[in-house]
Parts: structure tokens; sequence; C-alpha cells
């Protein structure tokens, strides 16, 4: 399995959205996948001279991220937890291949670890009169976003988790293993990346899944999810 090759990334988000709909259908996994859904926000650092949408350049790196719970689905934790007090935190992705957008056609940029400076990518539960308890940390093994020409200021994306650790309450991370066959993997879904301004803050909503199926399906289906995502997004076929 290559989880990190943009080759395959990329022809599979921009197939034609009868195609994404049918493999959405077909690979979105069984009733057991579980997903939660959040918003939030990213720090970029590091301007290319390489051209990026509406006059912009590519940022070389990604210094911190982070997020919170919006809604889930499948997973028994929250259903004594709630997902509103999740909160996840990462950083230090390094732009390791990227494509320039071009009047008519698409530009992507791809994020992993380059410099070997790992921050761990960290789930937390937040409590309600402060503090926090963590759940799960582990790795953030890519980050990609695209976008359909240099005039589209909205990028979607997708991304890859790996969590290798359980926090001082391992229950979540233990479910996740066995939602996963215990791979650990979280398949994300960046449904927007919208820049805040152009010191480099961006805001996200997206989604995290954990797939029980082997790798290279998920992957497979993530990637057309996230085509499905920009085929919406498009307004293609909003009649059907």
């Amino acid at each position: 399995m290559n989880t990190t090759s943009p080759r395959f990334l990329v022809p599979a988000a921009r197939r034609t959205a009868i195609t994404l709909l049918a493999m959405a259908a077909a690979l979105a996994g069984p009733a057991s996948a579980a997903t939660f859904d959040f918003g939030g926000k990213l720090v970029a650092s590091n301007l290319t001279t390489q051209d990026w949408v509406l006059g912009s350049k590519i940022w070389g790196s990604i210094e911190s991220g982070e997020g919170y719970g919006i809604s889930q689905s499948g997973f028994n934790y929250f259903a004594t937890h709630d997902i509103t007090l999740l909160r996840f935190d990462f950083g230090d992705l390094e732009l390791s291949s990227f494509l320039s957008p071009t009047v008519s056609s698409g530009g992507f940029e791809r994020y992993s670890e380059v410099d070997l400076s790992l921050v761990p990518f960290t789930i937390s539960l937040a409590a309600s009169g402060g503090g926090s308890t963590v759940i799960a940390t582990g790795t953030s093994v890519y980050l990609y976003a695209e976008v359909s020409d240099l005039s589209d200021s909205t990028a979607v994306g997708m991304g890859l988790v790996t969590l290798t650790s359980p926090g001082s309450d391992p229950t979540f991370y233990n479910e996740v293993l066995a939602l996963t066959g215990g791979s650990g993997q979280l398949n994300l879904i960046l449904a927007s990346f919208v820049p805040e301004n152009n010191q480099g803050l961006f805001t996200t909503t997206g989604s995290f899944t954990a797939v029980p199926e082997p790798g290279e399906y998920a992957a497979v289906s993530a990637a057309a999810l996230l085509g499905l995502a920009l085929w919406r997004r498009r307004g293609v076929g909003s009649n059907n």
C-alpha cells in the first residue's frame, strides 16, 4: 500500500460525477464505520515562489492545526461522552509535492513529515470545568488539498492520521483499533479549506472516519468521497 503518492490521489478526485457517486456508494464502508465531523483552523508559513490561486503563492509548511468536534456517528465512546468536547491538534508538516493551477486546470499541494521534527497528532476531551484528558495520540501521515483552477479560492482535500498510542483514558483509542482492524487509521476529508488572511491562517471543516476495511480499499473510498465533495461544492448535477 502506498498512502503517500499524489499520483493516486489527483486522478481519483477528478472523475466524472456519475463515477464518483457510484464509487462513494460502493466504497463508503459497512455500517460499522465510525465518523466524526469537525471545524478547525491551521497556520501555514514559509511562503514559496510557486503560484497558487488569485495571485497567491504556495505555503512551504503547516506549522500547527487544531479542531473541535461537531457531530458523530458510529463511535460508542461518544454515546457517553459529548462530541462537542473533542479537541485535536497537530503540526509541522512540510510541502512534499505540488502542482500549480492554471486558468483551465486544477492544482494540488501535499504536506507530509519531511524534516523529521515530529509533532504528535493529539486527540483530547475537554472538561466542562476546564482542563482536558488526552484520549489518543498518533502521527499525521499527509494532508492534501486541491483547487479546480487558479481562481478557485476554496480548496477541498483529504489526509490520513494513524493513531499509535492511547491517552490516560484508552477507551477511544481501543475502539479505533477495533474498528480499523488494528491499523489505527483515520481517513480525513476536508470539505473546505478557506484562507482567512494573507498571513497563513486557514479555517477548515471536514470529517475523520475509522474505516473497517483494508488500508488501500479505504484510501480509494476516501478519494471517492473527496470527489463527491468536489462535485457537490461545484453544483454539478444538482437537479438529479
